[in-house]
């Protein structure tokens, strides 16, 4: 799932995507099966039926609905001025053990032999969470004048990814290889509630202790942008008169990420509502799955499947709106985001 490309990512970057791209398509440029052969690649089974269970069809679509559990952190810290100074970080939020419930929704098509695409779609409700908001006076994460722990409970987040690519089959029409290209769009909504403030030595912190009843922030970040990757796909042999036994699959990509975060603090009187700041930013993710098939029926498969992404940004802007009219504008350090799930479900083949 993938590396970062154009945009203010820089030369370097979009160079060693280029090169990621050119060497995966390369690799397996020769598809060792002849067209002509292709076709008609079936085994007979010991009862005698023909049954088709590698790569060889023309068509095939799947599709995937999973369920499971999910856990992400989300990261995020400003400076005291433009140019990252004063001090270099003034404010930093950082929500961690936020665990959700996810329910995947996933397609996986081929047709004419090597045109591959897949579309996937995730729905995760947050379940728990904990968030600390720290303050500092000096650079490096010192001279704390104020801290928060609260929860993160009661709200959600969703991804959308769909791409396409070129199919290499080889090794007797059972590793499929698929460079390809695709667009991405994740969101996450987080909410702040139930808090308490642990360290607080001037004004205006609150005092040590809970932290008002009302205490309702949110803050929702959205990641956008295309990627390229791989995608990996091996049938063993059969282990069944009348349908494939396993598959195993591998994909990983790079993502280029136009990021867009914004927040109400709305415990803030100095600050606008419901928009209380906003942040913008650019960096890269990387994502990585891995899956594990097994045919229950010839059309029905369990699903086991593994999910892990990275994203990060550069730096870019915080822009505070004002309760008083107006804006303030810092530098946002930058934004880091992991996720990692965990996915049971069933698949239908034809």
């Amino acid at each position: 799932m993938g590396l970062c490309v154009c945009g203010r990512m820089g030369i370097k970057s979009i160079l060693l995507i280029v090169l990621l791209f050119f060497v995966c398509g390369t690799a397996f440029g020769a598809d060792p099966v002849p067209a002509a052969s292709a076709n008609t690649k079936e085994l007979v089974s010991p009862g005698g039926s023909k049954k088709a269970f590698t790569f060889s069809k023309d068509l095939e679509v799947e599709f995937l609905m999973s369920a499971g559990p999910r856990k992400d952190e989300l990261d995020w810290s400003i400076a005291g001025s433009t140019a990252g100074t004063n001090p270099d970080v003034l404010s930093e939020l950082a929500w961690t053990s936020v665990d959700s419930y996810q329910i995947t929704l996933a397609n996986r098509s081929r047709f004419r032999r090597h045109i591959y695409c897949r579309t996937l779609f995730d729905y995760a409700w947050v379940q728990d969470g904990t968030v600390r908001d720290s303050d500092y006076d000096g650079d490096s994460h010192t001279l704390e004048w104020s801290r928060s722990i609260s929860e993160s409970t009661g709200d959600e987040m969703w991804d959308f990814s769909t791409g396409i690519g070129y199919a290499f089959i080889m090794i007797d029409n059972r590793l499929l290889v698929a460079p390809m290209v695709g667009l991405s769009f994740n969101k996450q909504n987080l909410r702040i509630r139930n808090g308490d403030q642990v360290v607080s030595t001037r004004s205006p912190a609150p005092a040590v202790g809970p932290l008002s009843s009302q205490l309702n922030s949110t803050y929702f970040a959205r990641w956008f942008g295309p990627w390229i990757g791989c995608d990996l796909l091996y049938r063993m042999g059969k282990q069944h008169p009348d349908y494939l036994a396993m598959q195993f699959g591998l994909s990983a990509e790079l993502h280029y990420a136009d990021y867009y975060g914004e927040g109400n603090w709305n415990l803030r009187s100095d600050l606008g509502h419901p928009k209380s700041f906003e942040h913008d930013a650019e960096g890269y993710g990387i994502c990585i799955s891995g899956e594990w098939r097994i045919g229950l029926t010839p059309r029905w498969n369990l699903n086991l499947t593994a999910n892990y992404q990275y994203w990060d940004t550069g730096t870019g802007t915080d822009r505070k709106f004002l309760a008083a009219g107006g804006t303030a504008v810092t530098l946002l350090n930058g934004v880091t985001w992991s996720s990692s799930s965990f996915m049971v479900g069933a698949s239908y083949q034809f």
